[in-house]
């Protein structure tokens, strides 16, 4: 279908944004837009790595890009009414000197060692699930998933062991180490997520890396308001109050056209979420929230621009995660208020570009409890108040250097990239616990924990990296990728090297088949929590016999922070003092990837991580001392086969993936104790399956056009093991192996579907109205089940969301 001219259809707008095999923008590249004999013309790309195209008729245009070194890059877009799309083209280095005029497509795949999984903000956000920001996006791809608690789980271990990185800067807690509330989905550009990245510009993680960039404000004003409308609750077909009111909206353009860019994108959150374990009206916890995220962007000249950004997102959380064994009293309240502004220049040099960016961070913590009340902990459940309560005020101020070399000829052809780091983060704040009572199932005392509130703590660390990697075209189907990257903390007392290889080779002469493999070290970045341990509440331990007089003598802990255990090596230098910790992960990636002519992409990946040098916590006992210890002796292995393929056809899509998987590691990994909601009790530190474990999982989404009244269909399917489970007694301790084959919950299997429509109501505006399935099977997925022994309802799996239904209200404008 060739361009479509007519009043019917109001002109969109395309930006096409260039980079290279590293992910770095492309400067003063030529793209070509055409649709038959119509063409847009030539435009060269900008510092960083754009080029604008407006007023673009509706249909189908060919984009065509070229830069000298590089091979040519194309792809096709369909521009739809008022359209503003955006469109990453990657190109890969040339072994010979190609001409600047467009004369020939791309190679069908990309030839890099690291692939990865992208989610678009057009492909998401009319999902059933309705994503508001990154983090609800992230379980739509293979090998992460969101536990019953509402914890995102990446490769079976908690976030702590990824990064999250926003235009290149680090934005995870500096205190936790978790990712927080992310950027609304409404100012993002893309998602990447990386399993195995082989680029060594990546650090801080020994799981995954998501890589988020977000969008600028484009050539014309536009808006949307999302979601304007409360939800109400509905009881026995009667309304019973709001359940949620969470509007959205997007509002960008130039304040200078052609120069100065803008863009705001703001979310209003009130959510009152059930749980399906307890009785209303006191089974909900009660979130609000405010998320905002405003980008300036400043084009200084063809070779320059400059972009300032700032992310505000306070939010309060009464009643966390409320459920039958923790109901409200028992749960923890939560209030944050986190502030990141960066300023970031782009430099178009040496027909290069050098990258510069400054991000100021700041994370206001409060966990407090319902009440004064002891925790009381029982066979058939908890009671009491959270018996933890803490403040903190944690910041990060970052410094980063990028510096990507044009292509370089020299036995084939190299890209070179190399960039450095300085980073100051601290943590400060109180904790202040209150005493936690074990009852049996006769309601008698057995164990009582009372703690000793320490006086308040103050730590501060600085970081420095420094790393270089090559992009080497031997040959047009031969490409390595390796490079290193140096670290040092300074609380971890100790530097780092990371090595990192990689090649992909494509054996047949229309690459539309790759073959890729590669293997690095990776290091884990230690949040501040560890080293403000030795600060936590002491505690001690009560034993009590079964007419209430003590038994024996109560024992007194005292908190240690270890070191690394085993000898140093060649890639960690530093002493082995306390808190000398290296956790770091060897990941093997093998992948093949074939693309079909016409419709269908599949992709195969095994990976296989083995971690080592993990932050522990267990019990010890030295002379006459009873420690609990930070440890750098924890380890862990995740291994994965995932299948995914992407069908394509008239502008529909269907994304489908499977993943066998297994994660083992050892259960007391730091993040259970530390953070905002610790462990009350400390268990004994066992090796076996994680509790994220999930042997096998099937998900497909994606966005169908039925061809009836103009609908539009977004399904979600999802079809996995469900999660494993441990067994405990009426002490609270594990009964056999904990978390085994044996012990799970029921597969899950869900049907979302959302079908919507768009009105047109003006020439400016229209409205989308829009009803949405939820698990349209109405399956039995178990959210809960009795599993202390000393329970009379022991073993008995409850809780389940029925199929509900939801209506939606958009303003497009």
């Amino acid at each position: 279908m060739s361009a479509i001219d007519g009043q019917s259809c109001a002109p969109g707008e395309l930006r096409v944004i260039v980079i290279d095999s590293q992910e770095s923008a492309i400067y003063d590249a030529i793209v070509s837009v055409r649709s038959g004999p119509a063409s847009l013309g030539n435009k060269s790309t900008a510092a960083q790595g754009s080029a604008t195209f407006e007023k673009v008729p509706c249909g189908i245009w060919q984009i065509a890009v070229s830069k000298e070194g590089f091979q040519a890059g194309a792809k096709t877009v369909e521009i739809t009414s008022g359209a503003d799309v955006s469109v990453t083209v990657a190109l890969d280095l040339s072994v010979q000197t190609s001409s600047v005029d467009v004369v020939a497509p791309p190679p069908p795949l990309e030839q890099s060692a690291s692939q990865n999984s992208v989610l678009r903000p057009a492909e998401v956000m009319e999902l059933p699930t309705n994503p508001a920001t990154v983090n609800d996006t992230l379980p739509l791809v293979p090998g992460i998933v969101r536990t019953p608690d509402g914890e995102l789980k990446i490769d079976g271990s908690g976030q702590e062991r990824s990064a999250m990185v926003v235009n290149q800067s680090d934005i995870t807690d500096p205190a936790t180490g978790k990712f927080g509330q992310t950027i609304p989905v409404d100012a993002i550009e893309n998602v990447n997520v990386l399993t195995t990245p082989f680029l060594a510009q990546y650090g801080r993680f020994t799981q995954s890396v998501v890589a988020v960039e977000t969008r600028r404000g484009g050539e014309k004003w536009h808006a949307e308001l999302n979601d304007p409308f409360p939800d109400l609750r509905v009881r026995s077909y009667h309304p019973r109050g709001i359940r949620n009111e969470t509007p959205r909206g997007v509002f960008g353009g130039p304040l200078i056209p052609n120069r100065l860019y803008f863009i705001s994108s703001l979310q209003y959150i009130l959510d009152k979420v059930p749980s399906r374990t307890l009785g209303f009206p006191f089974n909900e916890s009660k979130q609000e929230s405010v998320n905002s995220f405003t980008q300036l962007d400043y084009i200084l000249s063809d070779r320059q621009l400059l972009t300032a950004t700032l992310h505000i997102s306070p939010q309060h959380t009464n009643f966390v995660n409320p459920d039958y064994f923790n109901p409200q009293p028992t749960t923890p309240s939560y209030a944050q208020h986190n502030y990141v502004g960066t300023l970031a220049h782009h430099l178009g040099i040496f027909n290069g570009t050098l990258d510069s960016s400054v991000s100021v961070q700041r994370f206001n913590a409060d966990v407090g409890a319902q009440g004064d009340a002891g925790m009381i902990l029982t066979p058939q459940g908890n009671q009491g108040n959270y018996f933890g309560a803490q403040n903190r005020s944690a910041n990060r101020t970052e410094w980063l250097e990028a510096w990507s070399l044009p292509p370089l000829k020299g036995l084939g052809t190299h890209l070179i990239k190399m960039g450095s780091s300085l980073t100051g983060s601290g943590d400060s704040g109180r904790f202040t616990y209150r005493p936690v009572s074990i009852l049996d199932a006769t309601g008698l005392l057995t164990e009582r924990v009372d703690f000793t509130n320490l006086n308040p703590f103050n730590r501060s660390d600085l970081e420095v990296t420094a790393f270089v990697q090559d992009h080497w075209v031997l040959t047009p189907s031969f490409s390595v990728d390796y490079g290193a990257r140096i670290e040092h903390q300074r609380l971890a007392s100790s530097l780092r090297i990371g090595p990192r290889a990689g090649f992909s080779w494509s054996p047949f002469s229309d690459h539309r088949t790759v073959f890729r493999a590669g293997s690095g070290l990776f290091y884990d970045h230690l949040p501040l929590d560890i080293y403000t341990f030795g600060r936590y509440p002491l505690r001690t331990l009560t034993f009590f016999n079964p007419d209430g007089t003590v038994s024996g003598v109560p024992i007194p802990y005292i908190n240690v922070i270890g070191s690394a255990s085993g000898p140093r090596s060649f890639f960690v230098h530093g002493e082995e003092v306390a808190g000398a910790f290296s956790p770091r992960g060897v990941t093997v990636n093998l992948q093949a990837e074939h693309k079909f002519p016409k419709l269908v992409r599949v992709r195969a990946v095994y990976t296989d991580n083995s971690s080592l040098g993990l932050v522990v916590l267990e019990t010890a006992t030295f002379g006459s001392t009873n420690e609990i210890v930070l440890n750098g002796n924890g380890k862990s292995r995740y291994r994965q086969l995932e299948v995914t393929s992407s069908l394509t056809w008239k502008g529909d899509q269907l994304n489908l993936s499977y993943t066998r998987s297994n994660a083992q590691g050892n259960l007391n990994t730091f993040d259970t104790f530390l953070g905002n909601y610790p462990m009350p009790l400390v268990r004994p530190n066992l090796y076996s399956t994680l509790p994220a474990d999930l042997p096998n999982r099937f998900l497909l989404w994606g966005h169908v056009n039925p061809h009836i009244w103009q609908l539009s269909m977004q399904p979600i399917v999802e079809y996995r093991n469900g999660f494993p489970y441990a067994k405990l007694d009426a002490m609270q301790n594990y009964v056999g192996t904990p978390y085994s084959g044996s012990s799970r919950y029921p597969n899950f299997f869900s049907a979302d579907v959302r079908i919507s429509r768009d009105f047109k109501v003006s020439p400016k505006y229209k409205v989308r109205l829009s009803l949405t399935t939820f698990n349209l099977t109405n399956h039995f997925n178990a959210l809960a089940i009795h599993d202390n022994i000393a329970d009379p309802s022991y073993g008995i799996f409850f809780g389940n969301y029925h199929r509900r239904y939801r209506g939606d209200f958009e303003v497009l404008f």
